[in-house]
């Protein structure tokens, strides 16, 4: 996602706010380095536009023509495409990607124990080598999670500040499942913490005996017999 437009949108207006006749090739090439500058690190790569081919001799846009990826590539692409609608033309313009070490960060201030969406991140250039390291890149490994601290907007998100969201709270009621060879047994019991699911968790039961299980997807407490 472009990261500015409106300055990416006044930069194309002055650029060809006198188009007329034949299009200038430099023009167009402004504007796919614009393109490229803004899209810069948004797919972990940084891209630089080549050039026009120089035998080329297309109608004057007169509207700022669009530049995007072409439809159907996955990065690190290898054109951009610049299209005028009021000519009908469309032309391919050849970049040169480069890697940059990303990491997710955070679009807004979260606080501690609130449960991570896509649109709370967004994939930005590291440039301090060692956070790069400790950068989480799969969004997949950070939606749904839970974060163990409140963090500001902007911060880079690392996998030991993720945890699982927490579905059991101390002393919320449970339900405890003794599982043996061919029998299982439940009981009720009182959580003597908080846990995620897959997590060890004491419960006391009736008798006031703290036992200690698993907890499950559907919030019971698995203890598995000897």
């Amino acid at each position: 996602m472009m990261r500015n437009p409106l300055l990416y949108g006044l930069l194309l207006l002055s650029l060809f706010a006198s188009a007329a006749g034949v299009q200038d090739l430099r023009q167009l090439e402004q504007v796919a380095t614009a393109f490229a500058e803004a899209e810069a690190g948004s797919d972990g790569f940084r891209y630089q536009a080549g050039k026009a081919d120089p035998r080329l001799r297309l109608p004057a846009c007169a509207q700022p023509p669009t530049a995007g990826w072409p439809g159907g590539q996955k990065p690190p692409f290898t054109a951009l495409e610049l299209a005028c609608a009021g000519q009908g033309w469309r032309i391919l313009l050849p970049v040169t990607a480069s890697q940059l070490s990303v990491g997710y960060v955070t679009t807004r201030q979260l606080r501690a124990g609130e449960v991570l969406q896509l649109g709370d991140i967004k994939l930005m250039p590291v440039s301090n080598r060692a956070l790069a390291l400790q950068a989480v890149r799969d969004p997949a490994l950070i939606v749904g999670k839970a974060l163990r601290s409140t963090l500001p907007a902007g911060s880079l998100l690392r996998e030991s500040q993720l945890r699982l969201p927490l579905v059991i709270k101390t002393n919320q009621p449970v339900r405890v499942l003794v599982q043996g060879n061919g029998f299982a047994i439940g009981s009720d019991a009182v959580a003597l913490g908080n846990a995620a699911v897959g997590e060890r968790l004491n419960v006391r039961v009736p008798s006031g005996k703290v036992i200690s299980g698993v907890v499950q997807e559907d919030l019971s407490v698995l203890i598995a017999a000897p």
